[in-house]
């Protein structure tokens, strides 16, 4: 691919992805909620209608990644309501959009539509959460692949720094420095994996020609309180766990809110690659903040994020 354009740029996912496709290729976006710049590539408001076509027309784009509300983490808080609020069609109409031009097109999906008590899904699992953000990440998936049946659907609970800097990263950092507690759930569990690691795997996906749904996710299972304090112990920050009850009365429910683990064995299989450790994922991260990554995610707010370093 030569021509990239992520549709929902103000994501993590999407700045991320960004960010390392610049690197090789050209790149322009469109963001939903936020107005970011990203350094290297043209950025502006996602049209609605026939505006959608217009913007691909116009930069006429190989490979188009859809990082819309399905792509944020699960351990976000306000992603279940902002994927009801964005409904199912919508990844559907930038698919259709996509196939008019002759893109290829990557959905970002979540690991999320899996619940317990299962661990490790695979791409076949039907251990399906009933929740409202899960059902309608499903039927969009459904939609995308009616759309057009060769779009590649991941599935994935990615983290890293966001272009807004306030994502989940940025708050568990300022919540740990501000509190020196690391007060998260320890029931939920997942296998989180670095955005731009992320990005390097769906870039080796793309020029593979995959199509279909694969589970592209971290090494290890982990819950949100082990990964707080593992990403405390990174950045050098003190911090104090709160003591929680360890048995459970009933099983958890709700969006994200059990095991969403994944199995990765088909990408690996198709891409002859291994997935990465958290320590790995986390180490990069801190990185990003002094090789100049984390800055190109929105030059606007160069000099306003957080202190951690």
């Amino acid at each position: 691919m030569e021509r990239v354009f992520i549709v929902g740029i103000d994501s993590v996912v999407g700045a991320n992805t960004a960010v390392h496709a610049a690197e090789r290729h050209a790149v322009a976006g469109v963001w939903f909620d936020h107005e970011v710049e990203v350094e290297g590539c043209q950025c502006e408001r996602a049209e609605h209608g026939s505006g959608i076509g217009e913007q691909l027309r116009a930069f006429q784009p190989d490979c188009l990644i859809y990082c819309g509300p399905e792509s944020c983490s699960s351990w976000d808080p306000t992603s279940g309501p902002r994927i009801i609020r964005a409904g199912s069609d919508l990844a559907a109409t930038w698919a259709a959009a996509a196939q008019a031009v002759g893109a290829k097109f990557v959905m970002i999906s979540s690991d999320a539509v899996f619940t317990a008590p299962w661990m490790f899904h695979e791409e076949e699992s039907e251990a399906f959460c009933d929740s409202a953000a899960a059902r309608t990440i499903l039927k969009s998936e459904r939609h995308v692949q009616a759309a057009q049946p060769e779009a590649l659907i991941i599935r994935t609970n990615a983290f890293g720094w966001s272009p807004t800097g306030e994502g989940l990263i940025e708050s568990l950092i300022q919540q740990i420095e501000g509190h020196r507690t690391v007060d998260q759930d320890h029931i939920r569990h997942a296998t989180p994996i670095l955005a731009s690691d992320l990005a390097d795997i769906i870039e080796r996906a793309v020029a593979e020609d995959l199509s279909g749904i694969y589970h592209v996710a971290g090494a290890e299972r982990v819950n949100p309180m082990s990964f707080a304090q593992r990403l405390a112990d990174q950045f050098d920050l003190p911090w104090l766990a709160l003591r929680r009850e360890t048995s459970l009365s009933e099983r958890p429910a709700g969006f994200g809110a059990a095991e969403s683990s994944l199995q990765t064995k088909k990408i690996r299989k198709a891409l002859c690659v291994a997935m990465p450790m958290i320590a790995e994922g986390l180490d990069r991260l801190s990185r990003q903040q002094v090789d100049g990554h984390r800055d190109y995610l929105n030059p606007v707010t160069r000099g306003e994020l957080s202190r951690a370093a």
